[in-house]
């Protein structure tokens, strides 16, 4: 009997634990792109509820954008105690977020990203490639304008990949390995 249950239940446990687990991926990639500080901007995936007119959207961003749409909508400071209170603010949203503050809108890009980008960029890619390329080669960069390039992140964030821009230098859009940090160091 247990060698029955054991064979029955393996490869249950196989594939729950031995999988990528998307959704805990991409909450993480999100955590590490609003306590990221450096000058390499980590884009990430929010949805979005604009309080003014109802709609909702499922944007690609930065998380410092985030971080500071947050400072503007709950009225934090950028003191230690107003950090604070956006990393409170954040616990248990799970990505969702509401805003009426249209100085927060603004700060995200909300009013002028594009969804249907999106979807061209996902058309005109083949995004299953590009996962084998991040997988074997961890330098993966592709140069982009700053649209399509929000557009692609928020496609391989989906995927559970992270990447991110160098705001010093711009233009590239890289893959970011989130325990080993930049460029695979």
């Amino acid at each position: 009997m247990k060698y029955f249950l054991f064979t029955l239940l393996m490869p249950l446990t196989i594939y729950c634990y031995g999988q990528k687990n998307i959704e805990n991926e991409k909450y993480l990639n999100f955590l590490a792109a609003i306590n990221n500080e450096s000058t390499i901007g980590y884009f990430t995936v929010v949805k979005i509820n604009n309080l003014n007119t109802g709609e909702v959207k499922e944007i690609c961003t930065k998380g410092n954008f985030v971080s500071g749409a947050l400072h503007r909508e709950i009225n934090a400071d950028y003191d230690s105690f107003g950090k604070q209170k956006v990393l409170n603010y954040i616990k248990g949203k799970d990505r969702f977020f509401e805003f009426k503050n249209e100085q927060a809108l603004h700060n995200i890009g909300f009013h002028t990203y594009s969804e249907k980008l999106v979807d061209t960029i996902k058309k005109r890619y083949d995004f299953k490639k590009i996962e084998r390329t991040i997988l074997k080669d961890v330098n993966f960069k592709i140069e982009l304008s700053d649209l399509k390039m929000a557009a692609f992140a928020h496609i391989l964030f989906n995927m559970g990949y992270m990447t991110g821009e160098n705001d010093c230098w711009g233009g590239g859009l890289f893959y970011i390995d989130r325990n080993k940090g930049p460029y695979g160091h």
